[in-house]
């Protein structure tokens, strides 16, 4: 086996250490002095029905007393769906999202930077140009992420509406189950509609406004101007700068004042109506 196939088993391992170690309320070096192992209960069908993580007698006590699902003084039970893979990233993506709160003048910050950036003189127009494309592309990006950030930390701020997103959104219509699965279901509707709202590309704004509207019951502002934009955007990133019918598109820096100017008015008329500027 290669070093480099090694290595990247080596990453793989603490990276499951680490979600371990999350789940069991400790630091991952506190995990790592500890002695454990995880073994599994399955029923006649081989179906895994809950983990037990083990920890041997020459694990240390001042850690072990850390850890507050701690049975026995030498186990922990978990949920299967505790330990998948796509919950625990599903999990890390969105903490890491919404750690922080709401910042309007931190989004403002950002444009104002781009602004900067775009007035800089690029050596030769084949620089300029290039350089204009990603900040006109970087504008659309800081719009896309602020309205995520925003619907995701009011849908879980706010128990109102993180109700009316899973009675409106689509993605819940769909499902069934028995009525002797609620409380099963009910487990993991966090980790659902985090996926769901993860899921959303914010700079599809139909689905954006109908989502905005039904969760949190504002007007939202019209999107024919912004979607111009993202029409642009689009050609940029997936046509490499061209049109549908071939034309080539030269973003000068006026455009790019027009485009962080129909943004701020955009974000303002949002911010306005969820009443968070």
């Amino acid at each position: 086996m290669s070093r480099t196939k090694d290595w990247l088993m080596d990453l793989e391992e603490q990276a499951n250490d680490r979600h371990i170690a999350k789940i069991l309320g400790i630091s991952y070096d506190d995990l790592v002095e500890l002695e454990w192992k995880i073994e599994s209960d399955q029923n006649n069908d081989g179906l895994i029905f809950l983990y037990r993580i083990e920890f041997g007698k020459s694990s240390p006590k001042e850690i072990l007393a850390k850890i507050e699902k701690l049975q026995d003084g030498c186990r922990v039970i978990v949920e299967p769906w505790e330990l998948d893979a796509q919950y625990n990233y599903i999990n890390d993506q969105f903490d890491a999202i919404t750690e922080s709160r709401i910042n309007l003048k931190a989004f403002y910050k950002e444009l104002e930077s781009l602004k900067n950036l775009s007035q800089l003189q690029a050596e030769g127009d084949k620089m300029k140009k290039k350089l204009n494309q990603q900040i006109f592309i970087s504008i659309i990006g800081s719009m896309e992420a602020f309205l995520s950030e925003v619907f995701m930390k009011l849908v879980f701020d706010e128990k109102q509406y993180f109700q009316a997103f899973v009675e409106t959104h689509s993605e819940f219509k769909s499902r069934k189950f028995e009525l002797r699965e609620i409380f099963e279901q009910q487990k993991h509707l966090d980790v659902i509609v985090k996926k769901t709202i993860l899921d959303t590309i914010f700079h599809n704004l139909w689905i954006v406004k109908k989502m905005y509207t039904n969760t949190f019951g504002i007007s939202f502002p019209e999107i024919e101007k912004m979607n111009s934009h993202i029409i642009v955007r689009h050609d940029l990133v997936h046509r490499n700068g061209k049109t549908k019918e071939g034309t080539e598109l030269v973003i000068n820096d006026s455009q790019i004042d027009k485009l962080i100017l129909d943004v701020t008015d955009f974000i303002d008329s949002i911010c306005v109506e969820l009443k968070i500027k």
